[in-house]
């Protein structure tokens, strides 16, 4: 009798155990990040070299919010950062999502002085509504309904990488 009530009371724990477990909400979306970096001049190129190549958004951290358009007193939903070879796992609650990158988030300042590089006479720096509509702009919307895959490419261009307010007038490549 007493060893039919010690396995009872084994089963009643380990059965509470699995009930108590948090379980995890949302779905799952998994999220691949590239940059494409296209050919920049040089020797000519075979085909495959002519058509750039693709790098890892690693180390990139977003805000993720909810919802469909942007404003500075959304409430952010979470947020992550892209692993080494540009990927990440979230669990999401169906809806609308946008990312926007983290650095978006630093006062207009902040942000020009991290991305603006010095004058000089191979670059020009476009102005500060240049760079406050650039901080303004979601970097990708998704809709979430079951498991999702996301492929999420940004385009980068020859010496200035993803920054649209810089502008390489430089030498051509030879």
């Amino acid at each position: 009798m007493n060893s039919s009530y010690l396995i009872f009371m084994v089963a009643l724990l380990l059965s509470s155990c699995s009930i108590l477990k948090p379980k995890e909400d949302g779905i799952a979306v998994a999220i691949h990040g590239t940059v494409h970096k296209p050919y920049c001049g040089g020797a000519r190129p075979s085909p495959d070299v002519a058509a750039g190549y693709y790098e890892p958004l690693n180390n990139q951290s977003f805000k993720v919010y909810q919802g469909k358009s942007f404003s500075v007193d959304l409430k952010e939903n979470s947020e992550f950062t892209f692993d080494q070879e540009g990927n990440v796992s979230l669990n999401l609650n169906p809806g609308t999502y946008f990312f926007v990158q983290s650095d978006k988030l630093l006062p207009l300042d902040k942000f020009m002085e991290k991305y603006a590089v010095a004058p000089s006479d191979h670059y020009v720096v476009k102005d500060e509504g240049c760079f406050n509509e650039w901080k303004n702009t979601v970097d990708l919307y998704l809709d979430v309904k079951n498991d999702t895959l996301v492929e999420f490419r940004q385009k980068a261009r020859c010496w200035v990488g993803t920054n649209p307010c810089l502008v390489y007038v430089g030498p051509p490549a030879p």
